[in-house]
């Protein structure tokens, strides 16, 4: 478990706009399962559009296949880009610069800056054109409202001197028809993106501030939360676990005066987040329980236990069956 200092990295933006004290609690950096796969089409896909002449070696079969799927119309819109583009921002001055290439989001940034890599950046004459790869089935906010990618469009406009930007989301899950969806930033759209990066970093601050001095920081529950890297010493889920082990009718009653025209959708936001910690903390017990099974007081034990059963071999079975029957 680590403390963060200074921003966010572009990957973070929305969680941080949603909940700017999560950025300053200590988090726990997990690796998700479709982390691997999703590196290697981002590889593969990169040596089509940009790299060397020769496939990279040791690509699965599955990423091969997946390569193969996406065909040179739906590829278009990034001929000419470079891969793994690296921006950082400094939110005191407002200036962008270019950190680099393939950096593996091992960034140089400042305390002030934020900073991020964009998967795909095409510069023109008079915009450019971030593009963001998503190759999971998790759903990635529209290019309009996706902050990570309104954030690369400031800082790569900025870069190269332009006033506007088009960005993209080119969604290709494996066993589906890859498809683009698309926003575009004019000048004014842009100043709004630095504005809210502005705001952000104000809030992140006053953040830190109440957490050096011991006092909790306004917290956001909600859906969020279960990606949260801050969730696990969240002091509002901490809480939320608490109350529902002690009060959990409390809890229920709570949550159902809550169902008005006005604020269901929050007790929807909270219900979801509760279920989700719940589910954790229930999914923590198993993997304890496997280990040293807990007593439940009355005589019986909650763990794994080993059983015995009779089955029926079907090929034995069934020749049986048809001379008998």
């Amino acid at each position: 478990m680590r403390t963060p200092n200074g921003l966010p990295t572009a990957s973070r933006l929305q969680l941080a706009l949603t909940c700017p004290a999560s950025q300053v609690l200590p988090v726990v950096d997990s690796e998700w399962s479709s982390g691997e796969a999703g590196r290697e089409k981002h590889t593969a896909l990169a040596w089509r559009i940009v790299g060397p002449s020769a496939m990279p070696e040791a690509l699965s079969a599955d990423t091969v296949a997946w390569l193969e799927a996406l065909d040179d119309a739906t590829l278009e819109p990034l001929r000419g880009a470079r891969s793994e583009v690296a921006y950082a921002i400094d939110t005191e001055t407002g200036a962008a610069r270019l950190l680099g290439y393939d950096l593996g989001r091992r960034y140089e940034q400042n305390s002030v800056e934020f900073a991020g890599s964009a998967d795909y950046v095409r510069v023109d004459a008079d915009a450019v054109t971030v593009v963001d790869l998503k190759t999971g089935m998790s759903e990635t906010p529209h290019p309009a409202r996706n902050a990570q990618l309104r954030f690369l469009a400031l800082a790569a406009a900025r870069v190269a001197g332009v006033a506007s930007a088009r960005v993209g989301l080119l969604l290709a899950p494996e066993g589906q028809t890859a498809r683009w969806q698309w926003a575009t930033l004019d000048a004014f759209g842009l100043e709004e993106v630095a504005l809210e990066l502005l705001r952000l970093a104000e809030r992140i601050g006053y953040a830190r501030r109440d957490v050096a001095s011991g006092k909790p920081p306004r917290l956001t529950v909600g859906e969020h939360c279960g990606y949260c890297p801050a969730r696990h010493g969240c002091p509002a889920r901490v809480a939320m676990v608490k109350r529902m082990a002690g009060e959990p009718e409390a809890v229920a009653m709570d949550l159902k005066a809550m169902l008005t025209p006005e604020s269901a959708s929050l007790a929807l936001a909270r219900w979801r987040a509760a279920k989700k910690a719940v589910d954790e903390v229930g999914a923590a017990l198993h993997a304890y329980a496997k280990e040293s099974p807990i007593s439940l007081g009355d005589g019986r034990v909650w763990g794994p236990r080993t059983t015995t059963r009779e089955v029926i071999d079907a090929d034995k079975a069934w020749p049986v069956l048809v001379a008998k029957y």
